[in-house]
């Protein structure tokens, strides 16, 4: 200590000649003080106008610091009254700059004084405010030359520990927040995000970065005289000349000892004391330096400790990590997100590798064991490690360390004990298990706070503000509540049609599901539930309407609460709640492709105690999916259950649904004679019941118009048919039009018109990817690939066909829908594609087909050339 004082106050070596003194006639100092004075300010007047403090104002006038920065000056200046073309006080700012350069060397690209200490010895300390610590004696001044071979040096970093291991995956993220603090307008750059998601080593790689030393450039022949200065505003100075210094403040526990924690790696004496409070910043206020406050969230007021630094110290920046932004003016925050996760359903290997998080996770684990991730079949298992732990780097960490001993697929199975069990012995207690981290987040909330959380554990994949409303009914502030939970980073908010969706990474949704007692846990699942089925009721209309699209995407969002909220009422026994939200969602179900899990939820409320109301729809939605599922003697046993229950318990729409469901079992099975009796039956009771407007009426008459095409009678299945459409699209009902579409086009098919056959085939290709109802894009597609056929486009035909069998494996559906293929048009299109191309080339084009896209599929549909 007494060498380091020693050292603090030595007598340092003249200043160069033509250096102006800091607060001379020419100096900054001084042209600033004469211009307000001309102005007729003080020192306060000024600081208010220019959004400075008094401080900072008499600090710049008495030479305390002599090297503004560029906004400083124009604030300054605006401040003065100066018009745009006086350059007075940015040339006096200029000369300031100019002036320390040549004091310090650094002009000259000199090594860094030799009295600061380098980022391995203990720090030295920084000068008290005395006159031998002043720019004009600094004891650190360096030579004005330096050989010229000498590599330039990093900056002092004080406090800032070395990299243990290589930054992974946060290139982008370096970049940005460097260029941040090389922002002359950024005063304080926040890193916030979720525990564990790497913001604490993020920021010490951007401390690292911003202190490298400049590429040195290749020799140069000896300069020409300088030309004169161009006129105009003078370049903006280096920023951190004087390095980093990084403070790590997760070990303080109260906000009264954060600056003695800066001073203790200031090396300040006496930096335990209340000196604190005012040496710190007074020994900020004379370096060029960025300062790192690292781990700022379980501090309460201590925005206010940087806001003071900030006002005390004009040029100093800070770089701080929170899981919470600090609501400073002037604050620019960075989100530090999740490492991006492997794309595509089924990645290789490779792709896995190319990931961030994929690649992030091979490279701790196979530190412990160089052979793990390495055979082809371990791509699954890799992959769905990334996207359970959501791409949280500390999560992936702590999986990693297990794979001394575990393989990819079991360590995926026993995830839970790999990411709870202690990591690194050198991390801090509270990232050493995910749990723990999490932990901390948790209880750095208000009881209100961690009551929302616990609500919000419930939703599946997030959830709208309405929704988490009526969960969280007994929260004061829900809005509020919100927006603290994601400044904490523990919710995440995406935009959507609907507004703002609520959500959570899937460690810190797993981790919340632990936290509520049973009792509340259950309260909140009922409240769910309850939500859903209102919801789910208030959809299930329009589905049938003009304005279906917009209702089906909205079902879509909510689908994994829905299934949850159905499923809830299914475990609690409640066999009419559960009844009624099946009904609700059955056509939703055959809209968008969820036949196995439709059919597997009303198959699971059948045994539940049902009204009979209730229970004849539950039926009528196991027949419909089993229908599509090409299981016909399943499907005629359910009609047939449900027509009796509903006859006995006089319900008519029950028995419409049941007999008009029979009868499309009679089509699908040939028996054209009973298919036509049981249309006709049910129209006949839909007219005597009063439902004849219903929407099962208008598909009755093109299930008619089906009898009529294959007893061979083609034209006047068109007759039969027409109208029908006429109907649908009068309504706006896309199901219902394009069902009657389809039953057009085998019409026109089997009359030898492709041309027409083609544009229908392609209005109801758009009608149904416009509701998402994967099934009949999937039928319209093979009627497609029939017309090409019959074109001549063997190659369109098989890639068409591919797709559409592609489409059919992905929602479970059979070849039946409401209407019925014809086998025969379908079989000839095949076997004249396969002739054409030959047994390799039609598997090559089949193949192709498989793997597209539905996208992809319409768009080769639409496409008048072959498929590439």
């Amino acid at each position: 200590m007494a060498s380091r004082d020693a050292s603090a106050h030595a007598t340092p070596p003249a200043a160069p000649p033509a250096a102006t003194s800091p607060a001379g006639p020419g100096s900054f100092a001084a042209v600033l003080r004469r211009l307000r004075e001309v102005a007729g300010l003080t020192q306060e007047e000024l600081a208010e106008r220019a959004g400075l403090t008094a401080h900072g104002v008499g600090a710049l006038e008495r030479g305390a610091r002599t090297r503004p920065y560029p906004h400083t000056v124009r604030a300054l200046a605006a401040a003065l009254g100066l018009p745009p073309e006086d350059d007075t006080l940015r040339a006096a700012a200029h000369g300031a700059a100019t002036a320390r350069r040549d004091r310090t060397g650094r002009a000259a690209g000199s090594a860094t004084p030799t009295a600061t200490p380098p980022p391995t010895p203990p720090p030295t300390p920084v000068p008290t405010a005395t006159a031998a610590s002043s720019p004009t004696s600094a004891p650190d001044a360096a030579p004005t030359s330096a050989p010229t071979s000498a590599p330039a040096a990093s900056a002092p970093r004080r406090g800032l520990p070395p990299p243990v291991t290589a930054l992974v995956g946060r290139e982008d993220d370096l970049a940005a927040v460097t260029a941040l603090l090389h922002d002359e307008h950024a005063r304080l750059v926040t890193l916030t995000g979720t525990g564990g998601v790497g913001k604490t080593t993020l920021a010490h790689a951007v401390a690292r970065a911003v202190t490298e030393p400049p590429p040195q450039p290749p020799p140069q022949p000896p300069p020409q005289p300088p030309a004169p200065a161009a006129h105009g505003a003078p370049p903006a100075p280096t920023r951190f000349t004087d390095g980093v210094v990084a403070v790590a403040l997760a070990g303080v526990d109260e906000t009264a000892l954060v600056l003695p924690a800066v001073g203790r790696v200031l090396g300040l004496p006496g930096a335990e004391t209340g000196a604190a409070d005012t040496a710190v910043p007074a020994a900020l206020a004379r370096l060029d330096a960025l300062l790192v406050l690292d781990n700022l969230e379980h501090l309460p007021g201590v925005a206010d400790v940087v806001a003071d630094l900030l006002a005390a110290c004009p040029d100093l920046v800070v770089l701080a990590t929170s899981r919470a932004a600090l609501r400073l003016r002037g604050e620019v925050e960075h989100a530090v997100r999740p490492l991006a996760l492997p794309s595509g359903d089924q990645p290789d290997l490779a792709a896995v590798a190319a990931s961030p998080a994929g690649a992030l996770l091979l490279q701790r684990a196979r530190a412990v064991q160089r052979s793990f991730g390495t055979r082809p079949d371990d791509a699954a298992p890799l992959a769905a490690l990334c996207r359970r732990l959501a791409g949280i780097p500390l999560a992936l960490e702590l999986a990693a360390a297990r794979a001394r001993v575990l393989d990819a697929p079991t360590l995926l199975a026993r995830l839970e004990d790999a990411t709870n069990r202690a990591g690194a012995s050198d991390l801090p207690e509270r990232q050493r298990t995910l749990r723990a981290t999490l932990d901390w987040s948790y209880r750095l909330l208000s009881a209100d706070e961690r009551r929302l959380l616990r609500r919000l554990a419930v939703f599946v994949d997030g959830g709208d503000l309405e929704a988490v409303e009526a969960v969280a009914a007994d929260v004061v502030d829900v809005l509020g509540g919100l927006e603290r939970l994601v400044e904490h980073s523990l919710v995440t908010v995406t935009d959507g049609p609907a507004g703002p969706r609520f959500g959570m990474l899937e460690p810190v949704l797993q981790h919340a599901r632990g936290l509520a007692p049973d009792e509340e846990a259950a309260a909140v699942r009922t409240a769910h539930a309850t939500y859903y089925l209102d919801l789910a009721l208030r959809a299930a209309p329009h589905y049938e309407r003009p304005d279906q699209v917009a209702w089906l995407d909205r079902a879509e969002r909510e689908d994994g609460n829905l299934t949850a909220a159905l499923e809830h009422w299914v475990q609690v026994g409640d066999g009419g709640r559960a009844g009624t939200m099946v009904w609700a969602l059955w056509l939703y179900w055959w809209l968008r492709g969820r036949l196995r899990r439709g059919r597997r939820l009303a198959e699971a409320t059948l045994p539940l105690p049902l009204p009979d109301p209730v229970r004849v729809r539950v039926l009528a939605t196991t027949a419909t999916m089993a229908f599509a599922q090409g299981e016909l003697a399943t499907s005629a046993a359910r009609w047939q259950e449900a027509l009796d229950l509903a006859t006995a318990g006089d319900d008519p729409e029950g028995v419409l649904y049941a007999t008009a469901g029979r009868g499309l079992v009679h089509l699908a099975e040939g028996a054209l004679d009973d298919a036509r009796d049981g249309f006709a039956a049910a129209l006949a009771h839909a007219e005597a019941a009063g439902l004849a407007g219903t929407w099962v009426v208008a598909l009755l008459q093109v299930w008619l118009g089906t009898v009529l095409l294959r007893s061979g009678d083609p034209a006047a299945a068109v007759r039969h048919v027409e109208p029908a459409l006429a109907s649908a699209r009068a309504r706006g009902d896309r199901l219902s039009t394009y069902i009657a579409l389809y039953d057009l086009v085998q019409a026109l098919l089997a009359q030898d018109r492709p041309d027409d056959a083609r544009a229908h085939a392609l209005e109801g290709v758009r009608l149904s990817q416009e509701t998402g109802d994967v099934p009949n894009t999937a039928y319209f597609l093979e009627s497609l690939a029939v017309v090409e056929q019959a074109a001549g486009r063997p190659e369109r035909t098989a890639v068409l066909l591919g797709a559409s069998e592609a489409l059919r494996d992905r929602v479970g559906a059979a070849s039946h829908g409401y209407y019925l293929p014809d086998p025969a048009l379908r079989a000839a299109a095949d076997a004249g594609a396969r002739q054409a191309l030959g047994p390799d080339g039609w598997m090559q084009h089949l193949a192709r087909g498989r793997a597209l896209s539905p996208d992809e599929a319409v768009a080769v549909a639409a496409g008048p050339t072959p498929a590439p």
